[in-house]
């Protein structure tokens, strides 16, 4: 109640200084007009007579343009804007006064001449209030922390205004940008110091604490060599979220957060054709199995803004449903959504959904994918990603689904796991129903999905949280790995270019060792590897390969015209001998031995060869002398 009412003590203190700064500038108009201080009695009488009206009026005027609700002391071009607006109504509520009494004509100068100078008395003591703080706040104490914000576009001026009104958040000394001609310019009346290439110079000269990253769109390539030369010099880095992940495309204090793994390995960001996106998900009824999982909510996030008629969130866990549900709700409340508590297994279920949603379009993103883990249970995941898939293919066709896109692994690529072989019987199941439908039947091929829930990221998090070890299973372990952002983005587009029975592959990039990703986590949360957190290493479990592979060596691939989705091309295929070899498998899953199933699993994919683990002693420790790169390149 007192900080209300303190705020009202300042507007009504503001209004005060208006009144008179409005009539001292019609004075000073007269003055200038007439050249004299001896202004004709007449023209200053009947100012007089409307002087208390055309001065209530200006307040007014002022109040509804909410001039009095702007701290001026980060006032910005629009600010200024909306102020002149305001003294041109105010000088035209004066010649409406003056013709409505007609107590006087004045000339069309002294109109011009009171517009330029309550201009320059109204807009000149709230810019000199923000000079004020401007002094104020670059003479920095330093009990606070001092910022140096890296780019200085739009991200890096709202992140300025930020600190500014948030000073316990530190205190930016200035900015450094690669854009040579913004050197030396006042930016948010901030100066640019430097380029990125002087970042230790400046950083050691201007005594700063904290480095800000305010490049949302900047790729890991950029940010890499900044992070790793903050960190040598022992200079905390932060950064902002990405562009897509910004509310309204506002900065907010609270989404400035440390810089993180993803952050490292982000490439630029995907494009998307939005016309071919637009044509075939824009007021249809999408649905999205799996999706409360990391591929699957992704997914429903990056359709949500194509203004679908219906989402279909189907998924077996009733809490990961639920929140995904009410996400949506909230940042996309326009889009009807439908949460399905559902075993895609469980085929008088899916039947009746299908029968009364009538989806046109399908991402299944569903599948069991713990390699290790269904490893020793191989009916479970034959199950789970070979039977469930087939009962949702052969519903989308009898539904005449428009679309159907099946996400698959680079571990369906020579598989040495179950998981693996099953998404490669997936992808052939795929490829068989689109043969004969007129649904369009398509595959998306990729790698590791970067924090995925049980993957390498949060475990590896979490063992540095306890103190160590950070347990790696083999020093030469690689694999491809992509944020879920640009993998839902691509996953999106290939949906729209398949004709039906493709496999789309993604450009994932080169391979990164998981020693590297352990080093540059344990780094990222300020520890030294093999000093302050170790490294063991356990030996490779069952199912895994050291590397991944995208494509067999005799595979070949032609490019699309998206620079990051190929066509993966397949030789000869007998669909009717897949549904045969198939048939089979599903019919013994609940029989069979797990060694059979694996062998009827072979029938299908004739290229499954089960992994023999590379040795590595339990006891082995990573030492930092072992140099491997500080960040993959």
């Amino acid at each position: 109640m007192v900080k209300r009412i303190y705020v009202y003590l300042k507007m009504l203190f503001s209004m005060v200084i208006d009144a008179a700064l409005i009539n001292v500038s019609v004075y000073l108009a007269l003055y200038l007009r007439f050249n004299t201080p001896k202004i004709p009695a007449h023209d200053i009488a009947a100012y007089f007579h409307v002087a208390p009206w055309f001065t209530i009026g200006s307040i007014s005027i002022f109040w509804f343009t909410r001039i009095y609700h702007r701290m001026w002391r980060y006032a910005s071009a629009r600010d200024a804007q909306v102020l002149v607006f305001a003294i041109l109504s105010s000088t035209l509520i004066l010649g409406i006064s003056l013709f409505l009494t007609k107590t006087a004509d004045y000339s069309r100068a002294t109109y011009l001449l009171y517009t330029v100078i309550a201009i320059a008395f109204i807009g000149g003591w709230r810019f000199l209030l923000r000079s004020f703080y401007d002094v104020h706040w670059t003479s920095v104490p330093r009990a606070q922390q001092r910022v140096l914000i890296v780019g200085a576009g739009q991200a890096g001026q709202m992140v300025a205004q930020e600190l500014s009104r948030h000073p316990e958040m530190g205190v930016a000394v200035g900015f450094l940008d690669d854009d040579v001609e913004k050197v030396g310019m006042q930016v948010a009346s901030l100066k640019v110091l430097g380029t990125t290439a002087e970042i230790r110079t400046i950083s050691r000269g201007q005594d700063v604490d904290q480095v800000l990253l305010a490049m949302p769109s900047a790729s890991g390539q950029v940010i890499r060599p900044l992070v790793e030369q903050c960190r040598d010099i022992g200079i905390k880095v932060r950064t902002l979220p990405a562009l897509n992940q910004m509310i309204g495309g506002q900065v907010s204090v609270h989404q400035i957060r440390d810089v993180e793994i993803q952050d490292l390995l982000q490439r630029e960001p995907a494009d998307v054709d939005l016309g071919e996106i637009v044509g075939y998900l824009t007021g249809r009824t999408v649905m999205v199995t799996g999706a409360g999982g990391t591929i699957g909510s992704e997914l429903v996030r990056q359709v949500s803004p194509f203004g679908p008629k219906t989402l279909l969130l189907v998924g077996i866990d009733e809490t990961d449903i639920f929140e995904i549900d009410r996400e949506v709700h909230r940042r996309f409340p326009d889009i009807p959504t439908v949460p399905l508590v559902a075993d895609l297994r469980d085929r008088v279920r899916l039947a009746k959904i299908f029968s009364r949603y009538k989806p046109q379009v399908v991402f299944h993103a569903a599948a069991h994918k713990h390699v290790p883990l269904m490893e020793s249970q191989p009916d479970e995941v034959i199950y789970n990603n070979v039977g469930a898939l087939w009962q949702l293919l052969d519903l989308s066709k009898r539904s005449q689904v428009e679309t159907f896109v099946f996400v698959s692994s680079d571990k369906a690529v020579n598989p040495t796991s179950v998981y693996g072989a099953t998404k490669r019987a997936g992808e052939l199941l795929v490829r068989a129903y689109a043969t004969h439908s007129a649904t369009r039947f398509v595959t998306v091929r990729f790698g590791n999905v970067l924090g995925s829930r049980g993957s390498v990221v949060p475990i590896f998090q979490r063992q540095i949280r306890a103190g160590g070890p950070v347990t790696i299973t083999h020093p030469d372990m690689m694999r491809y790995f992509m944020t879920a952002t640009e993998a839902c983005q691509l996953v999106i587009q290939a949906g729209s270019m398949g004709k039906g029975g493709e496999v789309f592959v993604l450009d994932m990039g080169d391979p990164i060792k998981i020693l590297d990703l352990a080093n540059n986590l344990i780094r990222l949360s300020g520890l030294r590897p093999g000093m302050d957190i170790e490294i063991a290493f356990t030996g490779v479990r069952p199912g895994e390969k050291l590397c991944e592979e995208l494509l067999t060596v005799e595979d070949r691939t032609r490019a699309t015209h998206h620079e990051r989705i190929f066509v993966h091309n397949e030789g000869a295929f007998d669909g009717r001998a897949v549904f045969s070899a198939l048939e089979e498998l599903i019919t013994r899953v609940e029989t069979a031995s797990p060694a059979e199933l694996k062998a009827l699993l072979k029938a299908v994919v004739p290229e499954y060869q089960p992994s023999t683990p590379a040795p590595v002693l339990q006891s082995e420790r990573w030492r930092p002398s072992e140099r491997s790169r500080v960040l993959p390149r």
